[in-house]
């Protein structure tokens, strides 16, 4: 193997490259518009624009996408039966999840079984759930599982014989003893099995048909890489795969150990911290929505700020930057050039337009309604634009409002049926010559549209704009290094800290006193537009701006330059004849330490080369190691023995060979 394929199928665009590991060096890029009906279209258009001779040379495929993240958001995924092993009725009303069945059968915290698990009721609850509820799959969770997962195991063999069906374990997600958590971490793993079974078939099929004979890899929420066959059994693990991936390519390409990473994109900005070439993981485990599961993810601020962020004015006039979306201006007048006449007809009546209304403001069909009533005046602003988009103040005509801002858009809009566009910081990027993919002239028109409202040049009001971008940019910068290695994401807490960070992001003089940030440490900065977007929060931290060569593809390549990690946990505590080794498959006792510790390593190692040799055509090279890590307590008597935790870890890169040619 000399070449990696990595792809990130992204929110708006699917991007590829192709890298050399015998050089590290990135050889090919590619982008094409993600399909979200169907990812693999996006996966196949972006791969048919790299070099065919590189494409069928590839030896390795690594995956990073968004699809689970936004599945737990959308609410999607399949119909999933939980089993709870002796659950309590407080235990109970805090999963949330539905169809489920509890059954009698619980261990103490040692691992010692308490209540014996009731076998014919949990025949029952299986058949239940299989029958009645049609589950697709089943999550299983019983209380201490972690201690001793024989329970757990045992239902998954009943499930297996009687359905067939999928099965997931709690303990085999996770050795965490927060039984909630991990319940709901199992649950929604069991959901996402068929989504993202069905992603990689699709992948797999455009590997297949770009002659692609290679492992398929895939990134998981902490930037390390697994197998598509892990993937298959643990999608859970890839949520914030995109974002991990960002931030892992940006330390690859910039070779930065230590600073922050900026990832701008068009709708959010995620932002990282680095630390001795390591992202910073989050210590609670990723939580998405009201999901918070025990998996493993990079510790990352997402930021509502991006290059297509909508710049609004309040009706105070005052300057709105965000959190929604909008297609800017030059790119809907670049696809319709009846925005840019229309844009032109607003200026000429700018001092007669209704002020109630934002200076340029478009609208375009996305879906039609389905299963959703709408009033009269939604039912005609909707055939207003199936020819095309409008303006707010065409829409008003056409459906006959007195005024525009009565043109009923804001359900719509939050329903998906409709997408706006207005001037956003990509349009500022046009109208100061940064950046001309699209139509240059529309974005001028906005930002004198704006401009003319609030009274100012338009120079004055793109440079006030990029200047609140960069002001709050900078205050997330800070919030981030400030708010490590805490875990509250809620400082600062008082309005003198608020005070004070406002002088260090302004540089304000205050009574004689003025504050000003060094970040000792580089901003790397990826993304499209952080080329243009981030040297004003660079400036305002005190920070050294890295913008890395292949930054716009920076997440491609985090995905195709992870290692491969494999990791087995046991845990050794006081307990039973002396010390109780509680590991993912048994629990068992011992009298003297050291033979506890001996046994658990074995066992750890055994698992951990049954898996390596598993992977064996992942084309992968394993660095291995077991790590016994003790924790003790103080007494009067001296120090004594808490717990032991024992980590087998194999850490694998891709393993090349540099093909000789002939001359």
């Amino acid at each position: 193997m000399r070449y990696g394929l990595g792809i990130d199928a992204g929110g708006t665009y699917t991007d590829a490259v192709i890298v050399d590991f015998s050089t590290e060096h990135v050889v090919a890029t590619a982008k094409a518009l993600t399909t979200k009906e169907d990812l693999s279209c996006g996966v196949s258009n972006a791969i048919e624009q790299l070099p065919a001779a590189l494409v069928t040379q590839v030896g390795l495929v690594s995956l990073s996408t968004t699809l689970a993240t936004n599945a737990i958001v959308e609410g999607k995924g399949g119909n999933v039966g939980a089993l709870l092993l002796g659950f309590d009725a407080h235990d109970t009303a805090r999963i949330a999840h539905h169809p489920r069945r509890v059954v009698a059968g619980r261990t103490d915290i040692t691992g010692e079984e308490l209540v014996p698990l009731d076998e014919a009721a949990l025949r029952r609850a299986i058949v239940e759930l299989h029958e009645q509820e049609q589950v697709s799959a089943f999550a299983v969770s019983g209380m201490v599982s972690v201690k001793n997962p024989a329970h757990e195991l045992r239902a998954k063999a009943l499930v297996r014989e009687l359905t067939g069906k999928p099965v997931v374990c709690g303990h085999e997600l996770s050795m965490q003893l927060d039984t909630i958590k991990r319940t709901m971490t199992a649950t929604l793993n069991a959901r996402l099995l068929p989504i993202i079974a069905e992603l990689l078939t699709h992948v797999r099929a455009v590997m297949d048909l770009r002659g692609i004979d290679a492992p398929l890899m895939v990134v998981r929420g902490d930037g390390t890489l697994m197998s598509e066959a892990m993937t298959r059994q643990r999608p859970v693990e890839t949520i914030l795969s995109g974002p991990a991936a960002s931030v892992c390519g940006a330390q690859f390409l910039s070779g930065v150990r230590n600073g922050l990473v900026l990832d701008i994109g068009g709708t959010t900005s995620d932002i990282a911290l680095l630390i001795d070439g390591h992202p910073i993981i989050a210590t609670r485990g990723a939580a998405i929505c009201e999901w918070s599961t025990n998996v493993r993810a990079v510790d990352i601020d997402t930021v509502g700020l991006g290059g297509d962020s909508a710049i609004t004015l309040t009706p105070e006039w005052r300057l709105a930057l965000g959190p929604r979306r909008a297609i800017p201006l030059c790119a809907l007048a670049a696809e319709y050039p009846i925005v840019g006449e229309e844009l032109r007809r607003l200026w000429a009546l700018r001092e007669k337009r209704s002020r109630l209304t934002q200076p340029a403001e478009f609208y375009r069909l996305l879906q039609e309604p389905r299963g959703v009533a709408l009033s009269r005046s939604e039912a005609a602003t909707m055939a207003a634009l199936a020819d095309g988009p409008r303006s707010r103040d065409q829409l008003a005509q056409v459906i006959g409002a007195v005024d525009a801002s009565l043109v009923p858009v804001a359900n719509l809009e939050t329903l998906g049926f409709i997408q706006r566009a207005t001037l956003t910081p990509t349009d500022l990027l046009h109208e100061q010559g940064c950046f001309t993919a699209w139509d240059a002239a529309a974005a001028r028109l906005g930002v004198e549209l704006f401009a003319h409202r609030v009274g100012v040049l338009p120079q004055a009001f793109t440079a006030f704009v990029l200047d609140t971008f960069a002001y709050r940019l900078t205050r997330h910068l800070l919030h981030r290094l400030i708010r490590y290695p805490a875990t509250s994401a809620s400082f600062p807490i008082g309005p003198d800290d608020r005070a004070l960070e406002d002088m260090l992001v302004d540089h304000t003089n205050t009574h004689g006193l003025t504050l000003e940030a060094r970040f000792e440490h580089p901003l790397v900065a990826i993304g499209a537009p952080s080329y243009a977007l981030a040297g004003g929060a660079a400036a305002r931290l005190g920070a050294e701006l890295v913008l890395p060569e292949h930054a716009e593809v920076a997440n491609a390549v985090g995905a195709i330059t992870g290692t491969h990690t494999l990791i087995f946990e046991a845990t050794i505590t006081p307990g039973g004849k002396g010390y109780l080794v509680h590991a993912p498959s048994e629990r068992r006792e011992f009298t003297d330490l050291a033979e506890a510790k001996a046994w658990a390593q074995a066992l750890l190692t055994g698992l951990l080369e049954e898996q390596i040799a598993q992977e064996s055509a992942s084309g992968f090279s394993f660095h291995t190691e077991v790590q016994i890590t003790d924790r003790t307590g103080d007494s009067t008597q001296g120090a004594f023995f808490l717990e032991s935790q024992a980590r087998a870890i194999g850490i694998g890169k891709p393993a090349f060979q540099v093909v000789a040619r002939s001359s």
